[in-house]
């Protein structure tokens, strides 16, 4: 289980939200729903090295997402505990539209030399995580005379994972048998992977739209740019993050971006989904990293390690198509070294079908 302090940190962080949400949040309130955010949403999630030929580090992550429609309205106590104040001074929103979401999946991690038996000292260690999630996303709207109706302006997305990382996630049953499907070699060192290990990890991002400005009328043609803040705890990661994502495209307002796999620039499961919409993007982030447990091992000490680096910057850049309900995006994913023992960029895509 959690030590007792990481416990402790993690319900002082909810306490701490909940304290400042009632106290100095923006008194947006729920309205009826739209057509639109009165639907289910699914998601299916890939992020695999394979799509870059490579076959190490954070090779293999899926997910599967439910988020639901609209919530109606919460209890005062509820809303107070998960709603996060502004801090930069922003236009009060007029209107917030709630939903919650469920997700599970798997990562798994990997060294370079895949074919050595023995422990690898100077490489991360093998590592498999299997977890489940419940999200609460806080979707801020503010009328726009130009439209005549409100429009998204924030996502705030708070999130709780449960899970195991070790051989009870099953890693290496995944990997070598995709493997022996494809007619890849396998993982051979999997007997010294992390050990099992329960975890727990509080996320919270937030993201906010800057504006939105028309290049062309027809075709229609228009740019954002997405701000976004966060920050993690608990026994699998602690780090705060910041970073921007810039989009060109069509029908910007369906939505915050894709979703990801976290930690990562954050993106929005849920899209309005309104006729026919593209957008290409690109965006540029960092990360100030106190703890990641796939380099530093098991919180007991009792596992293969590597240095962390405190800081790790990422880049990434793909396209969305949302047509009839449906959402798929491609994203090349660039992070800098994580760890000393190596100097090698992390390099893997996603896809993403909403």
């Amino acid at each position: 289980m959690l030590r007792t302090s990481g416990r402790a940190v993690v319900l002082a962080i909810v306490i701490g939200l909940g304290d400042l949400g009632s106290g100095h949040a923006q008194q947006a309130v729920a309205t009826d729903p739209r057509p639109d955010e009165q639907r289910n949403i699914y998601t299916f999630q890939f992020e695999n090295d394979v799509f870059n030929r490579t076959d190490r580090d954070y090779t293999s992550g899926v997910r599967f997402g439910w988020l639901s429609p609209a919530l109606p309205d919460l209890p005062d106590g509820i809303v107070a505990l998960t709603t996060v104040p502004t801090f930069f001074g922003e236009a009060p929103t007029t209107s917030v539209t709630r939903r919650v979401g469920l997700s599970i999946g798997q990562n798994i991690y990997t060294p370079q030399d895949t074919w050595a038996t023995f422990p690898i000292f100077n490489d991360r260690p093998y590592a498999a995580w299997l977890y489940a999630s419940v999200a609460l996303q806080n979707t801020y709207k503010r009328f726009d005379p130009r439209t005549n109706r409100e429009e998204p302006v924030r996502l705030d997305t708070l999130q709780l994972n449960a899970g195991l990382i070790g051989p009870a996630a099953g890693g290496e049953l995944v990997q070598n048998n995709i493997h022996t499907l494809i007619g890849v070699a396998k993982s051979y060192g999997w007997a010294n992977q992390l050990h099992n290990e329960p975890t727990l990890n509080l996320t919270f991002e937030r993201q906010w739209r800057v504006g939105r400005w028309v290049l062309l009328d027809d075709p229609k043609l228009e740019y954002d740019i997405i701000p976004n803040i966060g920050g993690a705890v608990g026994n699998v990661a602690i780090y705060a993050s910041a970073g921007a994502t810039m989009r060109l495209g069509k029908e910007l307002r369906n939505d915050f971006g894709p979703a990801r796999a976290r930690p990562a620039l954050p993106g929005s499961e849920g899209f309005i989904g309104e006729g026919f919409g593209w957008y290409l993007f690109a965006g540029v982030g960092g990360e100030a990293v106190a703890r990641n447990i796939f380099l530093d091992g098991n919180t007991d000490g009792q596992s293969l390690r590597v240095g962390h680096r405190p800081f790790v910057g990422e880049a990434q850049a793909g396209l969305a198509l949302m047509f009839r309900g449906v959402r798929v995006t491609y994203t090349q994913l660039f992070r800098t070294p994580e760890f000393y023992q190596r100097d090698r960029w992390l390099v893997f895509g996603s896809l993403n079908v909403t």
